[in-house]
């Protein structure tokens, strides 16, 4: 599609506003001469006009820019001349001819001569003023974006995307879906483009629009893309480029490969397009189309033209968080409105329709390998972090993940060599977006690259995250996709970091996620494995009902079990309150929310905190005393890695106190709070009253991790033992004190009270068994007399909770820790077994001192917390090896816990949540390696047999 370019002589009014001329604008011919009509020909637009420049040359559009934006605004301008002359003079006025080899920023101005003279600039309204003096200006359009000539006829001679060095400034929407259907033309046996819902859509204050609805688009790459059964048994890998808007990096970087690909100019890629799909999704069209000055964005007084977080949408009065809002198993934040499209209330339709409609498109793709969900983040130790999803992966999945982390990794140390290569530019950027000087101190890849969960890197977790939705099973409505969300620096902005385009950064974060977009490509072609060696030693583990979670046990399902005070069985009494506060700048306020006897949890979400430069938010319980606060000062120091420097903060309390509860907010920035409270008169909220959903079916029990584990042995037997079995003596061979498996895991505490049962591990110990004690089972400590574990009282161990399952104090050369890296200390992911970011992850762990007398050589530790307490009040050991004879008992005190119930979960659970980390940790204990393959090579091991 291409602009038309009939002159606009000033007596051709019909001319002008011909269809044609509205074949590519924000406002159609028809409202524009009804608009016309009822305002005596003079377009009448919301908003307070800044100034007051005309000239028949400007389109409507342009002159609404120029007029409603600050005094320093730049408009990205499109000049269409009459002939070489006019152009000439302009030129000689505003082109600067001199190279700019620090690409510090864009030039004022570019022209070109054919096929028409024409030329872009970033023009304040009094240059525009001073423009409008030169002779043979017939058109001044408002065209933001990276290509200038993107709205003229013949616009991509010299290629669609410009390269970063050559852009006018961020791609814009509405230049990349016209260069979308371009190349879709171009590279029709390779690219096919579908659109797949629509946004919200912001107030146009240009058109008088309530809503401006967007298109969500999907670029499909691959050879011979409309062959629809080798489309469809192909694996696919899904770049998700600007799930939030105000994070860029994604958008620039997948928009030039796409283009380098449809050409064939994508060497590395070439060779995987008859095995695998190439999936661009344009995630969040709101969010990229805020930038525009034509937008009203109710929560910003003045429009600043910043890119925007979310979507156009506000649910109770704030803004709608874009990757909160997917159907996630386990804990779901009542303060978000997950978009499962299977009987979603009318009002989400509203609020999230564009995450409503990817979810259902996406579900209809086959074989989805990787899904790669491309952030930005403020300051780091790294350049570049991986977040490894809140999803349960099986062993193989768990491998495919860590090694695409190697691989990109190796890549960017391949290109940069360290981070010194571009220390500079990172130190230019943070000094102009923060006013700091910062640069990556961190070791691993030379600072430009580390990996591992979402809190590992960002100090957070989430529930309702696009790639936590996808990497779930399909059986549970997700993709079974592996998921990552990959995080570049200083690609995103605050307050007093105005977007600003930098190409001299810019081309930095653009070649990172190119190789990251590389490696995730050439993975999914190859064929990869990863087994396990146990030196053919058979296992045991030992099963039991208690550890198992059912839907069937909730008080409102059609078979639930639970109390319920109406006596039929059905509904949880849950209600749900809010209240919002927005103090202005060097105010101070609070907000409250009232707990009952049925108050189940209190949720608060605050956005804006990232804005801050000074003060405190603080939650004080109806006591009145302090039990979280925020320290805002901190949290603006790029150079304080202590404290999160995402713009938002999450606050769950489960179980308050009766009473009032008060946030109180003292800050130098607008910051919006609400406060969620879920009531339950039976103790579990009903999804339905809360969210309108139904429950979803599950059943679930940890011990399934061995089971899912048992396919993946080179060697040996895995086998699942219930109490009983253990009891009647089946972990050794009859009366012949031979073992008939060489390792024992025990995962609860069920049967401890049975002589019988506590014998029966002993004696298997006793016969140079290892014993393997996880979660609960390691209370069997106080009750074993075998090796050094007879010295340990039941006493010594206690079962605490945390608030994160973090291993701490760790001693990296421990045989339990072999293949862990620093920055790994998550096990497990709370939020998918039903955890929330309150204290209420369950651990068992054992008296340091107890532990140490025993002989026990100490992995690491676990924070230790008391009812109420904000901090840790102590530590325990969280993962250690005590010796027995010939046998050793490994200890790790939190991995496989059951799933908790108690908390909103409408879309099921999963069975087990181990990162990484845990999964490792695991098989450190089980003295297994874990071995991995890539066509048939083994190309790396962790661990040894033991």
């Amino acid at each position: 599609m291409t602009w038309n370019l009939l002159a606009a002589d000033s007596d051709e009014t019909d001319d002008r506003l011909s269809a044609a001329r509205f074949d590519e604008a924000d406002i159609d011919r028809r409202t524009f001469l009804s608009l016309s009509a009822a305002t005596g020909a003079a377009l009448a637009v919301p908003g307070t006009a800044a100034a007051d420049v005309t000239g028949e040359p400007m389109t409507d559009e342009y002159a609404f820019v120029v007029n409603h934006t600050p005094e320093a605004y730049e408009a990205a301008t499109l000049i269409e001349f009459a002939d070489q002359d006019g152009l000439t003079a302009f030129a000689d006025a505003y082109e600067d001819e001199t190279e700019d080899e620090d690409l510090e920023r864009a030039p004022k101005a570019v022209t070109r001569d054919s096929p028409s003279p024409a030329a872009h600039a970033h023009l304040t309204a009094d240059e525009v003023e001073d423009v409008l003096e030169f002779d043979g200006i017939e058109r001044m359009d408002f065209s933001p974006g990276a290509n200038p000539w993107w709205k003229l006829e013949a616009p991509y001679e010299e290629g669609v995307f410009p390269p970063v060095e050559e852009a006018r400034e961020y791609l814009a929407y509405e230049e990349t879906t016209q260069a979308l259907e371009y190349l879709e033309t171009t590279a029709s046996d390779r690219i096919s483009v579908e659109t797949v819902g629509q946004s919200p859509g912001w107030e146009n204050r240009f058109t008088g629009e309530e809503s401006d609805p967007r298109d969500i688009y999907v670029a499909e790459v691959t050879n011979d893309v409309h062959d629809e059964s080798s489309f469809a048994a192909k694996e696919k890998v899904v770049y998700s480029l600007n799930i939030h808007g105000d994070e860029r990096a994604g958008t620039e970087a997948g928009c030039r490969l796409l283009e380098e690909i449809a050409f064939g100019e994508a060497e590395a890629f070439e060779p995987l397009l008859d095995d695998v799909v190439l999936l661009f999704l344009f995630t969040n069209p709101d969010g990229w189309v805020s930038r525009k000055p034509q937008t009203h964005i109710p929560w910003v007084e003045e429009h600043d033209t910043n890119f925007q977080r979310g979507n156009a949408s506000q649910f109770n009065e704030q803004p709608v968080d874009t990757n909160r809002q997917y159907p996630t198993i386990g804990w779901t934040d009542p303060n978000f409105r997950p978009a499962e499209p299977d009987g979603a209330p009318e009002e989400f339709h509203d609020l999230v329709p564009d995450s409503l409609a990817i979810v259902d498109h996406f579900r209809g793709y086959d074989n989805v390998e990787f899904l790669c969900d491309y952030h930005g983040m403020y300051t780091a130790d790294h350049m570049v972090f991986n977040l490894e999803t809140n999803a349960p992966f099986d062993h193989d999945g768990t491998h495919d993940l860590d090694e695409v982390n190697i691989r990109i990794g190796e890549g960017m140390h391949d290109f940069w060599g360290d981070i010194g290569a571009i220390a500079d530019d990172i130190e230019t950027a943070s000094q102009e977006m923060y006013d700091e000087s910062f640069v990556p101190d961190g070791d691993s890849y030379e600072g430009l690259f580390d990996w591992g969960t979402i809190y590992d890197s960002l100090s957070y977790q989430i529930t309702g995250g696009f790639l936590c939705w996808a990497g779930q099973p399909e059986a549970f409505g997700g993709l079974g996709a592996i998921t990552v969300a990959p995080e570049v620096i200083l690609s995103n902005h605050s307050e007093d970091a105005q977007k600003e385009w930098k190409p001299y950064w810019t081309r930095h974060y653009e070649e990172a996620y190119r190789i990251s977009m590389r490696e995730y490509a050439e993975m999914a072609a190859q064929t990869t494995t990863a087994t396990i060696a146990t030196g053919d030693q058979d296992t045991a583990y030992v099963t039991t009902d208690a550890l198992t979670r059912s839907s069937a046990d909730l008080p409102h399902t059609d078979t639930g079990s639970g109390t319920d005070p109406s006596g039929d069985g059905h509904g949880s009494g849950a209600r749900r309150s809010h209240d919002v506060v927005q103090p202005g700048p060097g105010g101070s306020t609070r907000i409250t929310a009232e707990a009952t006897d049925a108050s189940q949890s209190i949720f608060i979400h605050l956005e804006g905190v990232g804005n801050a430069t000074e003060g405190v938010v603080r939650l004080l319980n109806p006591a009145g005393k302090v039990v979280r606060e925020i320290d805002l000062e901190a949290k603006a120091d790029p150079n304080d890695s202590t404290v999160r420097k995402h713009d938002y903060e999450d606050i769950c309390i489960r179980h308050p106190e009766t009473g009032q509860w008060d946030v109180e907010i003292e800050s130098d920035a607008e910051i919006s709070a609400s406060l969620t409270t879920v009531d339950a008169e039976n103790g579990i909220p009903d999804p339905e009253e809360v969210l309108g959903y139904e429950q979803r079916e599950y059943l679930v029990n940890p011990m399934q991790f061995f089971a899912d584990l048992e396919p993946y042995l080179e060697d040996g037997d895995m086998d699942g033992l219930r109490v009983h079995d253990v009891r009647i003596g089946r972990l050794l061979r009859g009366n012949s004190g031979q073992r008939h498996y060489d390792k024992l895991v025990v995962s609860h505490d069920d049967g401890i009270d049975d002589p019988q049962y506590v014998e029966a591990i002993e004696a298997f110990v006793e016969a140079g068994g290892d014993l393997v004690l996880t979660d609960a089972g390691v209370n069997l400590l106080g009750a074993l007399e075998v090796g050094n574990a007879a010295s340990i009282a039941a006493d010594d161990v206690r079962n605490v909770e945390m608030q994160f399952a973090n291993l701490e104090d760790r001693a990296f050369d421990h045989p339990l820790l072999a293949g862990i890296r620093p920055r790994q200390q998550e096990i497990w992911k709370g939020s998918q077994l039903g955890y929330t970011t309150d204290v209420d992850q369950p651990a068992t762990t054992v008296d340091p001192d107890a532990f140490a007398d025993a002989g026990g050589s100490v992995a690491g530790t676990f924070a230790e917390y008391e009812d109420g307490s904000e901090e840790p009040t102590g530590t325990g050991v969280g993962a250690g090896i005590l010796s027995a004879d010939g046998a050793e008992i490994a200890v790790v005190g939190s991995v496989l816990p059951p799933a908790q119930q108690t908390e909103l979960h409408p879309f099921g659970m999963a069975d087990y949540a181990v990162s990484f980390m845990g999964h490792t940790l695991l098989c450190n204990a089980l003295g297994f390696e874990q071995c991995r393959y890539a066509e048939g090579e083994l190309t790396r091991t962790y661990g040894e047999i033991r």
